[in-house]
């Protein structure tokens, strides 16, 4: 039995390239317009205790989003759902009359297992690109609460998302 570790590398460099491909330079992101531009159909509603989900059938996929949710939970969701269309084309999960589907919801947001972990990191990472961040000089908002709502603004996401990104890519350099 071998231990899966998340692929960070390989997903630091297919957001950086997928900003270069769609020539995206600033924040925020236009997260849902990058989804339509791969063929991906986005369709929003009430889905309850879900924040999203991914279902695929063929060439075809259409990514769920709970619309009753906020914006920026919107947009990490998109962002979450990508990354599962880019990164795991095989995962099994729950099968309904030829389609995959991926859910969303509490137990993703945990981080529990591999496929979530890569979800969750690619969309902190599409959503907040590194070299935007350190364009701005992100490193500094560390210990600034104005600074971190600031940028959490800037890129239309939370801020506990906002925080969680600073203190991920960040935190080894307050060691020196």
């Amino acid at each position: 039995m071998s231990i899966q570790r998340a692929r960070y590398t390989k997903i630091r460099h297919l957001t950086i390239s997928l900003l270069d491909r769609f020539n995206v330079k600033v924040a925020p992101v236009p997260i849902q317009d990058l989804l339509s531009a791969s063929g991906i159909d986005i369709k929003f509603g009430d889905l309850g205790e879900v924040s999203g989900l991914i279902a695929r059938q063929g060439r075809h996929t259409i990514v769920g989003v709970n619309s009753i949710q906020a914006h920026t939970r919107q947009r990490f969701t998109l962002a979450h759902e990508f990354g599962h269309f880019l990164l795991h084309h095989d995962l099994q999960s729950h099968t309904d009359v030829g389609f995959r589907v991926n859910y969303r919801d509490r137990k993703s947001s945990e981080a529990t297992d591999i496929e979530e972990i890569e979800a969750n990191f690619f969309a902190a990472s599409i959503l907040m690109p590194r070299p935007f961040l350190d364009r701005m000089n992100a490193f500094e908002a560390l210990t600034d609460d104005d600074q971190v709502n600031r940028l959490a603004e800037i890129f239309d996401v939370s801020v506990h998302a906002m925080s969680l990104r600073l203190a991920n890519e960040y935190s080894y350099q307050r060691s020196f």
